[in-house]
C-alpha cells in the first residue's frame, strides 16, 4: 500500500484533505466499539507485544487525535459539516480516551502529545460533545496533578514534568 501524502500547508482546504486522508486509515481493533484508531499503512499489528501497540498505535492515534483538535479549532463549520471526519473523529477521540488509564510514563507522554493543540479552548467550546473524551482529560488532569505533588521514586523525573504540564495548561 502507498504511503498517503500530506501537504503541509496553513491552507484550509488542504488542511481538511489531510484531516480526511489521516481518518480514512483509522481502524477498529475490536468491531463495533466504535474506537478508531490510527495504524499506519505497513503495521502489522496482528503479532505485536502491547508495548509496541502503545508505542505503534496509541501514540499515533493520540497525535492525530491533537492534530484534529487543531483543525477542528481552525475550520470549525467546514469540519463539522463533513459528517464523515466528523464520525471520525469522534471515534478519534473516544480511542484516545484512555490516556488517564495507563502507566505513568503513558500518561505524561500522552499529556505532552494533547498539549500541543489548543486543547483546553477545544474543550471550553466543544467539551459537551464529546463528553468520554472531556470526562478522560479531567481525570488525566488530576492524575497528573497527584503526580506533580508526589515524590518521584521511579527516577523518570515524572513529577517534573508533570510540573510542567500543568503550567503548560494553566497557561493555554
Amino acid at each position: 500500500m502507498n504511503k498517503p501524502q500530506f501537504e503541509k500547508t496553513n491552507d484550509p482546504m488542504i488542511l481538511l484533505a489531510n484531516a480526511k486522508k489521516a481518518v480514512a486509515l483509522c481502524k477498529e481493533l475490536t468491531p463495533g466499539s466504535g474506537m478508531l484508531f490510527f495504524i499506519p499503512p505497513e503495521e502489522d499489528i496482528n503479532n505485536m507485544s502491547p508495548e509496541a501497540k502503545i508505542e505503534s498505535i496509541c501514540m499515533p492515534t493520540y497525535t492525530l487525535a491533537a492534530y484534529l483538535i487543531h483543525c477542528k479549532m481552525c475550520l470549525k463549520e467546514q469540519f463539522t459539516k463533513d459528517k464523515e471526519l466528523e464520525s471520525g473523529f469522534k471515534g478519534i477521540l473516544l480511542a484516545s480516551a484512555g490516556i488517564a488509564c495507563g502507566d505513568n510514563n503513558i500518561l505524561v507522554d500522552a499529556l505532552e502529545i494533547f498539549l500541543t493543540a489548543p486543547l483546553k479552548a477545544f474543550l471550553a467550546e466543544y467539551g459537551k460533545e464529546y463528553l468520554d473524551f472531556t470526562r478522560c482529560v479531567q481525570s488525566a488532569l488530576e492524575s497528573l496533578k497527584d503526580l506533580a505533588e508526589s515524590e518521584d521514586a521511579s527516577g523518570q523525573n515524572f513529577q517534573k514534568r508533570a510540573q510542567d504540564l500543568i503550567s503548560a495548561w494553566e497557561k493555554a
